[in-house]
């Protein structure tokens, strides 16, 4: 049966980023095949596209063609998930210097055949692609002019996203979300002041005005957006584009709109290493599914969840005597030898980890050995390289592949590269004198230079959170769905909890999650409750039970939402045996936890009574609690006077 082409979704991928924010990696590889959370970058763009119902892609190469296209070449062989339902070319022209130029020869050569995506390598996204530009269409019905729509995930101003990349300041129609003005700034802007053209409030009823937008490299675009590429020559970068649309909107005949992500959607580009940092930190809390570190396998599932967001492949071996902290994934035939800590960290293939090594908030990748008593802190080591004893590699270093660091040495701040002289490697330092990397310049178009975070970053992201200091279910190590998604409850309301969010959109998180993992209602209410008393919080703090009443007033509208028939509130005691059991703060503190919840009215005395019996019977540990027995004591006494009363 022949497909109907006007039909099927058409995206058009940039990919080259046109800088060098990620030397001295991307000197030796393509931006393409740099690897987030164990994962080429190409693999999570084509599976975001395939997911979000993209028939046809244009992968367009400025540099490395030839290497990308043998990648494609081998997933498709290698029957990559998306080559089932996607056709994807990769189109190379080494004459192209700037995106502007890439549009020109799309143009030129008459790629696009109507409405398409426009996206860049570097993003990783869970959207429904299909979805979106039909209501760009829609759009296009009521405005003739509307050239494109720009897409942005709303988070809170202090996101890494945003801190670690160019803010942006949005003004749009409130009615339409027509683009009125739009600023990009540089990475920790010092500017204090917005200038907002009069004419933009005159002539407008209502004007949103926006701050904190993440921009995930994704826009929607008309077939007139080739051509206004190839009419105006000064358009070499995507912000140039917008800003000629919005300064000659007349002249161009043309408009713009904006979309914002709606509840779990996930969205984010890889510009620079703190990005990059925070967007493999979404990965592993698994923010972005049905994106994950197997994306793009044709091997699923072979991954163990050892709790706190640690995977490891099955082929990996562990020491018994090392320890894994948080948010570690490792890859397959990695070793790690006695004594070591690893934390905050993503560790590739084939690597041999040494005796007393310390790795925290760190990348290595594939076939790296790194020898005994190191110190990897915050820094990124590429493949093939070799860390002799007794070395330190500190504060945001990298190191390109076939680097060999001689024993002992002491790195901050560092880059090292490898060059071939006279057929021997020699260790090259980057020209930079600044070891802190905050905001060096990279010398190329003005643009800052975002190195490597210095430290794990302890930003909130709208995503992702921090988890609890312990696994919620420390006799479980089995990675089932159910544990997995109490892990996300705990991450959700621990954040919201500190960010102050609302209750509803909290409810959104945990519907989402709970669809994700297929989890039964009777589940999910029981978890709700097992997560809210193990939330990190309250083993911190050593007044536990007048934190728990706060948790219970601020999260009411939660529990109402869950714990509302006496099926729920059945679940909801028998989480709260479970809390009390495997909970070290909630020792000896059953009885007070269930007079806050009779307080509350979360439950009643009936299912109290008919759950104590069940307590009983059961031999349950908690059965013969001193705080227990009062309450029940106190909650006969209370029901007595009451009927005295009456």
């Amino acid at each position: 049966m022949e497909i109907d082409k006007e039909n099927v979704v058409q995206a058009v991928v940039i990919m080259d980023t046109f800088n060098d924010h990620f030397n001295p990696i991307s000197k030796c590889k393509p931006m393409s095949l740099l690897p987030v959370a164990g994962v080429p970058l190409i693999n999570y763009i084509l599976e975001s596209l395939a997911h979000g119902g993209v028939g046809e892609v244009i992968l367009f190469c400025c540099q490395d063609g030839p290497t990308i296209k043998d990648y494609i070449r081998k997933s498709i062989e290698n029957k990559a998930i998306w080559s089932v339902t996607m056709d994807v070319q990769v189109m190379m022209s080494d004459s192209c210097q700037t995106m502007g130029d890439v549009m020109r020869e799309i143009d030129a050569a008459g790629l696009v055949r109507g409405y398409f995506i426009l996206a860049g390598v570097n993003t990783i996204t869970n959207i429904n692609f299909g979805a979106l530009l039909e209501q760009h269409k829609q759009l296009c019905k009521k405005d003739k002019g509307a050239a494109m729509t720009l897409v942005y995930k709303k988070v809170a101003w202090e996101h890494p996203l945003i801190g670690s990349d160019k803010p942006i300041f949005l003004a749009a129609d409130a009615n339409t979300n027509k683009v009125l003005m739009h600023h990009k700034y540089k990475p920790k802007s010092t500017e204090k002041s917005i200038s907002l053209p009069l004419e933009v409030v005159l002539n407008h009823s209502e004007v949103k005005l926006h701050h904190n937008l993440a921009d995930a490299n994704i826009a929607l675009c008309s077939p007139s957006v080739p051509p206004l590429f190839s009419d105006n020559f000064d358009f070499q970068t995507r912000d140039d584009f917008v800003h000629g649309i919005l300064i000659n909107e007349e002249i161009l005949a043309s408009s713009l709109y904006y979309t914002l992500l709606k509840g779990n959607q996930y969205a984010a580009a890889v510009t620079n290493w703190k990005t990059y940092q925070t967007v493999c930190r979404d990965v592993l809390h698994n923010w972005a599914y049905p994106l994950s570190f197997e994306t793009g396998s044709t091997e699923q599932n072979n991954y163990l969840f050892m709790g706190n967001h640690i995977f490891r492949e099955k082929s990996s071996t562990l020491s018994r005597s090392c320890s894994l902290i948080e948010d570690v994934l490792i890859g397959s035939q990695t070793h790690i030898n006695d004594n070591t800590v690893v934390s905050k960290s993503v560790i590739g293939k084939n690597c041999v980890i040494g005796n007393n090594v310390t790795i925290t908030g760190s990348h290595i990748m594939n076939n790296v050995v790194i020898k005994d008593n190191c110190k990897v802190l915050n820094s990124f080591i590429d493949e093939q390289c070799t860390i002799g004893e007794n070395s330190v590699i500190e504060n945001g270093t990298i190191i390109a592949s076939n680097v060999v660091v001689d024993a002992g040495s002491q790195l901050k701040g560092t880059l090292l590269e490898s060059s071939e002289v006279d057929k021997e490697k020699s260790l090259m330092k980057s020209t930079s004198e600044c070891t802190e990397w905050e905001n060096e310049s990279s010398g190329s178009g003005g643009d800052d230079f975002i190195g490597f975070e210095k430290s794990w970053s302890s930003s909130e992201s709208c995503y992702s959170s921090d988890g609890s200091d312990e696994s919620s279910l420390p006799d479980s190590p089995v990675p089932e769905d159910t544990n997995i998604f109490l892990q996300e409850v705990i991450d959700s309301l621990a954040r919201g909890y500190e960010e102050k969010l609302k209750n509803d959109y909290l409810i959104l998180e945990i519907n989402s999650s709970r669809y994700a993992y297929n989890i039964q209602l009777h589940e999910v209410n029981f978890f709700v409750v097992r997560a809210l008393l193990s939330m990190p919080v309250l083993a911190e703090n050593k007044n536990v039970l007048n934190t728990v009443k706060d948790i219970l007033k601020y999260f009411r509208p939660v529990l109402s939402n869950y714990i509302k028939t006496k099926s729920s509130i059945m679940d909801c005691l028998r989480a709260v045996e479970d809390s009390c059991i495997k909970c070290e703060w909630l020792d000896g503190k059953s009885g007070q936890v269930l007079h806050l919840l009779y307080e509350a009215d979360v439950v009643d005395e009936d299912s109290l009574i008919e759950w104590h019996k069940d307590l009983e019977e059961n031999e349950s540990p908690i059965a013969n609690q001193t705080s227990l027995v009062k309450f029940f004591d106190w909650l006969e006494e209370a029901s007595e006077e009451s009927d005295d009363s009456d």
